[in-house]
C-alpha cells in the first residue's frame, strides 16, 4: 500500500504542480514627491525643490534654505478590465486540450490606495570653513501592488488576490564642497509584506490519479465509478479550493547621488541656476518568510460510486496550511536629471531612470512540508527606461505652475510572461500641478496626473495548463497633495542682486 500511495502522490503532483506565488511586474512607485508629480519627474535627480528631493537625489537635500517637513499623499485609482479572448485547457496529447475554461471576465481588478510620504531635512552647518551639511530622513513607500479579482473569473487559477507592500526608512546626509558639487547617501531599511491568492483547479489535478484507478477496474466497474466522480465534481473546473501564501521580511539596502551646479544664480543673463544630478538606488533581496495556508481541499470521494479511491486523503496529505518562504530581487536604479532656470520666471527639467528589472526573471516559493515540492515562477523581466521632460513657471511669489510628461517603458517581454497579478504595459504619463505659497513659513503642492496605458495581451500558461488569453484596458488617475513647513534663516551667503525677485530661492 506504501507503494501504491506513492504511484497516486506522482500522478498528483504532475497534474497539479504547486499554487504560484506573485508576477512581480513594474510595481516600482515613482509617486514620492507631489511637486515632482507635477513635472512627470523629470527633475528628479536635479530639481531640489523641496525635502521630497530626499528620495530621489539625497545630494540635494543640502541645497534647501531651511529646515524642512513636508506631509504629503497620493490617491491613486488604477483601473483594469479584462476581456477574455479563448481562455483555455494547455494540455496537448489528453482529452481536455483546447477545452474552454469557465469563468467570466473581472470588471476591474484596481485598487484605489493611499500612498504616503513623510520628510525631515536638518541643515548642521552652512558657509563654514568645512562646507555645507545637512542631515534628513524620509518614510516613503516605493513598491507596491494590488489587484483583486472575484472568485468566479476566468483567470482564477493565475490569480485572485495579489497585494505588496514596502515601507522604506531613509536616514541621509549631504555634503557640499567646492560650492557647487553636492554629494549624498542614506540608508534604505525596509519591510515588505505580501499576500498572494489564486484557486487550485483540484478537478483537474484529480484527474491524472483517478485515469490510473479506473482503468485498474473491471470494466462494469470502471463506468458507473467513473459516473460518480463526475458527479462528483472531478472534472476540469469542477472543484476549486484557494491557495493563499502571506509573509514579511526586513532588508537594507542603500541610496547615493551626487548634484554638479553649472549655473547658480544669475550667472548669465538668460540662464540662472543650472545643475544635473545623478543617484543609485540599490538593489534590495527579500526572503519573505510566512504562511501558506490551503482553503476547501477536497477527499476524492464520491457519494454512490461503487469502488471508492484507495488514497482519498492524497490532496490533503500535500496541501495543508503549512510554513512557506519566497525570494523577492527589487531592482536597483538609476537616476540622471536636469534643472536649468531662464528668463527668471521659467526652468525645465529632464529625466532619464534606467531600473534592472532583469535581476527578477523567477520567483521562487518553497514550502515547509518537504512532500509539498517548491515551484519556480518564470518572470523573465527586461530592464527598462523612463524619459520624462516638465516645464515650471514661477508665475509670482505664491505661486507656481507645473506641466511634465513621460513615457515609461514595461519589463514584461511578451504576452507569453505577462499575468493577470500586475497588469502593466507601456505608459504614457501626463501630469500638472501647482505650488501655493500662502506664507514664507509654508507651502501647499497640488498634483494631478493620468497615466495612459497601452492594451496588453495576455496569453500566459501557468503550470497546470490554464492558458489565459485576453486583453487587459489598463488606465491610471494619480491626485496628489502635500503641505511643507519651514523653520530657521537661510543660508548663510551674500544676497545675489536679482536672485530673488519673484520669490523663488534655490
Amino acid at each position: 500500500m506504501p507503494h501504491s500511495r506513492n504511484i497516486w502522490l506522482f500522478f498528483g503532483l504532475i497534474a497539479l504542480g504547486v499554487p504560484l506565488l506573485a508576477d512581480a511586474g513594474s510595481f516600482s512607485l515613482n509617486e514620492q514627491s507631489v511637486s515632482g508629480l507635477g513635472t512627470a519627474y523629470a527633475g528628479g535627480a536635479a530639481q531640489a525643490e523641496d525635502a521630497s528631493t530626499l528620495f530621489f537625489n539625497p545630494a540635494g537635500i543640502v541645497l534647501l534654505d531651511q529646515s524642512e517637513l513636508q506631509f504629503g499623499g497620493h490617491v491613486l485609482v488604477p483601473s483594469a478590465t479584462f476581456t477574455n479572448q479563448g481562455s483555455r485547457y494547455n494540455l496537448p496529447g489528453t482529452p481536455f486540450n483546447g477545452l474552454p475554461i469557465t469563468g467570466g471576465n473581472d470588471g476591474d481588478a484596481g485598487v484605489t490606495h493611499v500612498l504616503p510620504n513623510l520628510y525631515l531635512t536638518q541643515p548642521v552647518f552652512r558657509n563654514s570653513p568645512y562646507g555645507d551639511l545637512t542631515l534628513g530622513i524620509g518614510v516613503t513607500v516605493p513598491f507596491g501592488l494590488e489587484t483583486d479579482y472575484s472568485p468566479g473569473w476566468v483567470g482564477r487559477y493565475e490569480a485572485l488576490r495579489a497585494k505588496l507592500t514596502t515601507f522604506d526608512l531613509q536616514p541621509t546626509i549631504a555634503y557640499r564642497i567646492w560650492n557647487r558639487v553636492s554629494l549624498g547617501a542614506g540608508l534604505d531599511i525596509q519591510y515588505v509584506s505580501a499576500r498572494l491568492s489564486q484557486a487550485i483547479d483540484f478537478g483537474l489535478a484529480a484527474q491524472g490519479p483517478l485515469s490510473q484507478f479506473f482503468a485498474a477496474l473491471p470494466p462494469f466497474l470502471a463506468g458507473p465509478t467513473q459516473l460518480a466522480y463526475l458527479n462528483a465534481g472531478f472534472f476540469p473546473g469542477g472543484r476549486d479550493g484557494v491557495s493563499e501564501v502571506t509573509g514579511n521580511d526586513w532588508s537594507v539596502g542603500f541610496t547615493v547621488g551626487g548634484l554638479v551646479e553649472y549655473l547658480k544664480g544669475n550667472d548669465e543673463s538668460f540662464f540662472q541656476d543650472g545643475r544635473f544630478g545623478v543617484s543609485f538606488r540599490s538593489a534590495i533581496d527579500h526572503t519573505i518568510e510566512g504562511r501558506a495556508d490551503f482553503r476547501e481541499v477536497p477527499a476524492i470521494t464520491a457519494l454512490g460510486a461503487p469502488v471508492q479511491f484507495p488514497v482519498p486523503g492524497l490532496f490533503q496529505d500535500l496541501f495543508f496550511n503549512q510554513g512557506a518562504t519566497a525570494q523577492l530581487d527589487l531592482p536597483s536604479i538609476l537616476r540622471l536629471s536636469v534643472y536649468q532656470r531662464f528668463e527668471r520666471q521659467f526652468a525645465l527639467m529632464g529625466d532619464i531612470t534606467w531600473t534592472e528589472w532583469s535581476r527578477l526573471q523567477r520567483v521562487p516559493i518553497v514550502f515547509q512540508n518537504a512532500a509539498t515540492p517548491s515551484n519556480i515562477l518564470p518572470v523573465n523581466y527586461d530592464d527598462t527606461v523612463r524619459c520624462s521632460a516638465g516645464l515650471e513657471w514661477y508665475a509670482n511669489r505664491d505661486w507656481t505652475l507645473r506641466l511634465g510628461f513621460a513615457y515609461d517603458e514595461t519589463p514584461i517581454q511578451s504576452p507569453q510572461f505577462g499575468t493577470p497579478r500586475i497588469p502593466d504595459n507601456n505608459r504614457y504619463f501626463l501630469g500638472a500641478g501647482f505650488r501655493w505659497s500662502p506664507t514664507h513659513f509654508m507651502d501647499v503642492d497640488f498634483g494631478y496626473a493620468h497615466l495612459f496605458v497601452e492594451e496588453q495581451r495576455v496569453d500566459f500558461t501557468d503550470s497546470q495548463g490554464h492558458e489565459l488569453r485576453g486583453k487587459f484596458d489598463i488606465s491610471v488617475d494619480i491626485v496628489s497633495a502635500a503641505v511643507t513647513f519651514r523653520w530657521g534663516g537661510p543660508r548663510e551667503v551674500a544676497p545675489v542682486l536679482g536672485k530673488d525677485a519673484l520669490g523663488y530661492k534655490k
